[in-house]
């Protein structure tokens, strides 16, 4: 098959090539299917199949009916607001879930606006939510005989038991209708944008209490963002928007017993005095075994991480059982665990070391019996538990930071050790166990190969069974490009750090393209997000193929502040965002230079969000190194940022006045030579479009010259794939003419 060239059309696709994966897998409660979300077209649209390993066959398991429907056309406002949060591009059935009472079969099927329940026998509408509001969060209870979830931001309960006439649905909460800013159930935006806590309320193993967080708005103004590009001039959305240094929201924490309505309408609500804390976060809430709740609280300045045991029946108060503190800032985790058949102790996750590992802790004092894993190295995720050979599965980056791999731990040894169960050089995604532990199903991929759905025999370490037939496509889309494997590599920093780079340049049969090579940095440079590892994604990167293809040479490096380094690499950046940051983007450049690849004279960068801000950054504090910055949704000065993400790193503006004015493009404008594009939404809800007009009002006062690419419709990241590709044209366009 002859190669092509890449064009925007090509770059805006979503998902990228090798991507177009089976997702959400579980294995059934009997071990004898797999059921996972695919596309039956190559498209975004995602139904629900089912793989019988007895006799190799998949079948559809359920469907959306109305496949003719984009983007976010099928959701309501509610809806694409949490989509955004989740980064969810998806439509179609894009959840389900299956109870985990393994002796019976059950799962629950949001299917468009109406929630179907599965039991074997059939698929049966629940609820149909087709004349009210949305159903937000729907979840199964741990034994299958409930639903729970969220309408007109209060929460409700269904049963999922056949009935004729159909069960309906009871309301657990009645505050929303009496007070327009709170809600129940629901995760307020900080949690969901910054906090990984997308859940606002909890089931216990037993099904028989709700935990759930009430989240009143009232006291954090409104922030208002106008549809300009609408055709009905009163379209405004209003946010309640906690500014740095400003209020943030107001979470409590409330219990319903389920059993003690009794014949009351209303069911008995357990409150946890909070009342004691002073300006805190609802970090996580989860249930210990013998169903008292755990409570994880965050202080304002997110140095001090409380977990506390509350026995809510007894209205006892807070127990502490472990408190973590930090000289630099806390990093919330989901690596605490409760032990159901040893319910005297527990897993908690902890960098006291410098490095984030288990822990195993006592119930009853919190106190530290024994730590599970030690070194240089991260544990990212646990994956599951086998309480029965007391062995945790996790995924963590022992061997290197660049790899992921699957790895096992006996929480009962004396003296625990570390084994690594996945062997193949590269990155591993853990889906699920089957109900024995014997079995997990993984994704496997790396710069050489494209993403690979396995079952691994987990005792032998062995690969037994290689879905091909769940990436059907995959490798016809795969052979039209000619895409140039990016080479992976490190260097020292001015500070003598690691950094670790992937570099995309010509192959040396594009003779027409010479030494030293007009070159790009694709950047995002800050916390949360490591971009430089041994992964499918590098090689698949549309855009930088595509420049590539045209001649330039693409730099991607990780530099100080991004994770999965350990807290001293991580917190180098603490109260002076944009310093060591591009510093270290620049050391890159210049090995890049004295290596003879790169045209010191054509340099250029681009990036979305941080990277957006990293890229303006670059032309304002490194004009005589970059000579061309695209910025996509640019923070420009970190007052206009929220809360809990901007209070993390640079404290409040009060605390940090300095810092927050260095940090601040607008504050080195002045020093702007070369050509800079920025692009942002008008209704991003998240880096406001009054971060670019602050930019730009910045850049008019200093007789700068600028291009400004507004997408009047889109929020943070655009969507629509019509505007991606329009974006890729005009973003090729300006390199091009440029550099």
């Amino acid at each position: 098959m002859p190669h092509r060239q890449i064009t925007s059309r090509d770059v805006a696709s979503i998902p990228q090539p090798g991507f177009n994966l089976a997702e959400s897998i579980n294995f059934s409660p009997d071990d004898n299917l797999l059921t996972y979300l695919r596309s039956p077209n190559h498209s975004l649209m995602r139904q629900l199949y089912a793989y019988d390993l007895r006799t190799d066959r998949e079948f559809l398991y359920a469907k959306q009916q109305i496949e003719d429907q984009t983007m976010d056309d099928q959701f309501s406002i509610e809806e694409q607001l949490q989509r955004e949060r989740q980064c969810e591009l998806m439509t179609g059935i894009t959840r389900y879930q299956l109870t985990k009472n393994k002796t019976q079969s059950i799962m629950l099927i949001p299917i468009g606006t109406d929630l179907y329940i599965h039991d074997k026998k059939e698929l049966r509408l629940l609820v149909n939510g087709s004349h009210r509001s949305p159903i937000l969060d729907p979840k199964l209870s741990p034994d299958g005989t409930f639903v729970a979830y969220v309408q007109d931001n209060e929460l409700y309960c269904v049963s999922t038991a056949s009935s004729n006439p159909p069960t309906q649905p009871r309301r657990l909460t009645f505050d929303a209708r009496h007070y327009p800013n709170k809600s129940n159930g629901l995760a307020e935006f900080i949690a969901q944008e910054e906090m990984d806590r997308n859940d606002g309320f909890w089931w216990s193993d037993d099904s028989r209490f709700i935990a759930f967080t009430q989240v009143d708005e009232s006291n954090v103004p409104i922030f208002r963002i106008s549809h300009s590009g609408s055709d009905d001039p009163d379209h405004v959305e209003e946010h309640r928007y906690p500014f740095t240094g400003k209020a943030n929201v107001q979470v409590t924490v409330g219990v319903i017993d389920l059993n003690s309505e009794d014949n009351k309408k209303q069911p008995n609500i357990h409150w946890v005095d909070l009342s004691s804390f002073n300006d805190y976060y609802i970090a996580r809430v989860h249930f210990f075994p013998d169903h008292t709740l755990a409570l994880q609280i965050e202080n304002r300045q997110q140095t001090r991480l409380q977990l506390y045991q509350y026995d809510f029946l007894k209205t006892d108060k807070l127990k502490l059982l472990i408190e973590d503190t930090s000289q630099s800032w806390i990093n919330l985790h989901d690596l605490f665990y409760t032990l159901k058949k040893t319910p005297t102790q527990f897993i908690w996750a902890s960098e006291q070391t410098g490095y984030m590992h288990l822990q195993l802790h006592d119930y009853n004092t919190g106190k530290l019996i024994k730590t599970l894993t030690s070194g240089n190295w991260v544990v990212q995720r646990i994956v599951d538990i086998d309480e029965t050979n007391s062995i945790i599965y996790f995924l963590a980056n022992r061997e290197t930071p660049l790899e992921i791999h699957l790895y096992s731990v006996n929480y009962n040894d004396e003296i625990p050790i570390v084994d690594r169960i996945t062997q193949e050089s590269g990155c591993h995604v853990v889906h699920c166990f089957n109900q024995t532990y014997q079995y997990c199903i993984t994704q496997w991929n790396s710069i050489d190969q494209y993403p690979l759905l396995r079952m691994i025999d987990v005792r032998t370490k062995e690969v037994i069974k290689n879905f091909i037939h769940l990436q059907q496509g995959q490798l016809y889309t795969l052979e039209q490009f000619q895409f140039v494997k990016p080479k992976l590599f490190s260097i020292l920093n001015r500070n003598n750090d690691t950094l670790y780079c992937a570099l995309y340049k010509p192959n040396d049969e594009q003779e027409r393209y010479k030494t030293p090579f007009p070159t790009i940095v694709s950047v995002y440079g800050g916390p949360c997000l490591q971009r430089v590892v041994n992964s499918w994604s590098l090689r698949s990167d549309m855009r930088c193929q595509r420049l590539v293809q045209s001649g330039y040479v693409v730099l991607r490096l990780d530099n100080r502040g991004t994770p999965n380094r350990g807290v001293a690499f991580e917190s180098a950046i603490k109260h002076d965002m944009g310093h060591l940051e591009l510093d270290d983007q620049i050391d890159g450049v210049r090995y890049l230079v004295k290596q003879g690849i790169t045209d010191e004279t054509r340099v250029g960068i681009y990036g979305w969000s941080y990277g957006g801000y990293m890229s303006a950054m670059a032309l304002v504090r490194a004009s005589n190194i970059f000579k061309l910055g695209i910025a996509g949704a640019p923070v420009t000065h970190w007052d206009g940022y929220d809360t809990h993400y901007t209070e993390r790193y640079m404290g409040t503006p009060e605390e940090n006045p300095h810092g927050y004015e260095i940090s601040s493009i607008m504050y080195h404008i002045n020093n702007l030579k070369g050509h800079l594009m920025i692009i942002h939404g008008l209704i991003d809800e998240n880096v406001h479009f009054r971060h670019t007009a602050r930019l730009v009002n910045a850049l008019i006062k200093a007789n700068k010259s600028y291009e400004l690419l507004l997408l009047p419709d889109e929020r943070h990241m655009p969507r629509k794939f019509e505007e991606r590709i329009y974006m890729e044209d005009r973003i090729f366009e300006y390199i091009r003419k440029y550099l």
